[in-house]
């Protein structure tokens, strides 16, 4: 698959060929048609944050596509099925970062 990666907080973006990942138990694979690169990632780009994440990483959380695998545990979405991906998973809601407004550190 091709992506653009964040290689380190100072470098620009690359696009690069990567291998596609392969879903866990309770996942599915979904082919990303579309995806939108928004402040937030600019910022996880850049190194803004308090807590980083680690390079290299692939920034764009916003993204709607077409299930292409299912795995054991994965009983929300079949094969075909058009999905959104949202930008955020569950937070705990208990850390320091979440209780101060900061639920995507």
């Amino acid at each position: 698959m091709r992506a653009v990666v964040v290689t380190s907080f100072e470098n620009q973006l690359e696009v690069r060929e990567l291998a596609v990942p392969q879903p866990g138990p309770g996942q599915i694979l979904v082919r990303i048609e579309a995806n939108g690169l928004c402040h937030t990632d600019i910022h996880a780009a850049r190194g803004d944050w308090p807590v980083k994440p680690t390079p290299p990483f692939v920034p764009g959380h916003e993204s709607v596509g077409v299930v292409e695998q299912t795995e054991p545990g994965a009983t929300a979405h079949q094969l075909g099925n058009r999905v959104a991906v949202p930008w955020l998973g569950p937070a705990c809601g208990a850390c320091e970062y979440c209780v101060s407004g900061w639920k995507s550190l």
